[in-house]
């Protein structure tokens, strides 16, 4: 008796181990959040260089407007030492007399036509002094310009919902 229910079983399981009726959705069910992350993750990364891209764009149009608008600070104040020029809460270069905070704004101005992102915070002017001068005065004709965006963190689109 215990014999004949144990063969029972046997062809009970032995059919079962046959049967492939839902395997494809098993094995859709174990690969599709693989896929998914493969997905959302190219994705991210695209935007990811994308913004990385129009940040590096911002200096290139900020500096651009600060060659051709008049000079932050007083050239005739210019040091040896480089002078940074920050806009948190207003335009103050490092002790020199700001000139002309208009060209700040502008530059600022032309680098959020690039990315709304950035702001006066995230931007550095710095003048350095050329070493060109009116002959015999010590006068700057053309100060070296470096234009920077410092602080700003992507945030996540997709990633961000992922527990």
């Amino acid at each position: 008796m215990a014999w004949d229910r144990i063969k029972q079983l046997k062809r009970i399981a032995g059919g079962w181990r046959k049967c492939r009726k839902g395997t494809t959705a098993v094995e859709f069910g174990l690969i599709l959040p693989a896929l998914l992350l493969l997905t959302l993750g190219a994705l991210e990364g695209g935007l990811i260089m994308f913004d990385y891209h129009k940040i590096s764009e911002a200096p290139r149009r900020g500096l651009r407007t600060a060659l051709t608008e008049d000079p932050i600070i007083d050239l005739a104040e210019l040091a040896s030492t480089p002078v940074p020029c920050s806009g948190s809460g207003g335009v103050s270069c490092n002790g020199v007399t700001v000139d002309n905070s208009a060209t700040f704004d502008a530059v600022v101005s032309a680098m959020r036509e690039v990315s709304s992102r950035i702001t006066a915070a995230n931007v550095i002017v710095t003048y350095t002094d050329s070493g060109l001068d009116i002959s015999g005065t010590g006068e700057t004709i053309t100060p070296l310009i470096t234009v920077e965006v410092t602080g700003l963190a992507y945030n996540f689109v997709a990633v961000r919902y992922l527990p």
